[in-house]
């Protein structure tokens, strides 16, 4: 049933909308990146373990699939962050560079 992998990518993309409100930072994620990183984990582990040929009725994939999507939305506010406000201070630096 290859629709099935729609299942755990909604439940992915509702961890990954929960942890963009929850989490701090959420004004340096877009508001789609955390849910839709989230569901692609989930769709990502679950397609894996379809072709692994794991059956959709085995526990360990369905928590598999939540546990990357978890994963992926709670590092994914975490590293962004950082880097767009080193990214932001390289190219402030820059634009003054270039004016004086």
């Amino acid at each position: 049933m290859p629709i099935l992998v729609l299942v755990p990518m909604v439940l992915g993309a509702a961890i990954g909308l929960f942890a963009r409100y929850a989490l701090p930072g959420r004004e340096w994620v877009g508001l789609f990146l955390n849910p839709c990183a989230s569901a692609a984990a989930a769709g990502i582990v679950w397609t894996i373990g379809m072709l692994a040929g794991v059956g959709a009725d085995a526990l360990w994939l369905w928590l598999a699939c939540l546990a990357a999507a978890t994963v992926v939305a709670l590092v994914l506010p975490r590293l962004l962050p950082k880097r767009r406000e080193r990214a932001d201070r390289e190219y402030l630096a820059e634009l003054t560079a270039k004016k004086a």
